[in-house]
């Protein structure tokens, strides 16, 4: 499994207007919303956040990946956001995040999400990859470059 098979360009934003992590997550799931792939957005925001008070999905090198399994979401879900400034988001290396992978999956599937997530963890620790996605010009230069690395 694949994350540009559903990572698209149009679930990308590529300069985030928040500066904490909710507000960020908040940004990328109206993206989604608008896109009909989140059927309550506000439960979404909420299972998301309520994810993130277990610990913080900011990982480290700049990258958070906050998560949840929801019944909000019908299938799988998966946006991006980009901040060159960064977010504030409690990282467990104290860094703020500039690349923030926001995903969501119905509980029905957790293979698949548990696959996604463990893809784009491996993707994410090569430092290249970090350094061509906060460099990348359009949302379709991150579905290329995230398409280069999975190969």
């Amino acid at each position: 499994m694949i994350v540009s098979d559903y990572l698209k360009e149009k679930f990308c934003l590529m300069e985030l207007k928040s500066e904490d992590k909710a507000g960020s997550i908040k940004e990328i799931a109206e993206v989604l919303a608008k896109e009909n792939k989140i059927q309550d957005k506000e439960a979404f925001i909420d299972d998301v956040l309520e994810r993130e008070e277990l610990g913080s999905t900011g990982i480290g090198n700049n990258v958070g990946i906050p998560h949840a399994r929801t019944n909000a979401v019908k299938g799988f879900v998966i946006g991006f956001g980009r901040s060159i400034k960064g977010v504030e988001f409690k990282s467990l290396d104290g860094e703020k995040v500039n690349l923030v992978f926001l995903m969501g999956a119905d509980p029905a599937e957790l293979n698949l999400y548990l696959r996604i997530l463990a893809e784009l963890s491996k993707l994410l620790m090569d430092e290249a990859f970090r350094k061509a996605l906060i460099e990348a010009d359009s949302p379709s230069d991150v579905i290329g470059i995230i398409k280069k690395y999975e190969n």
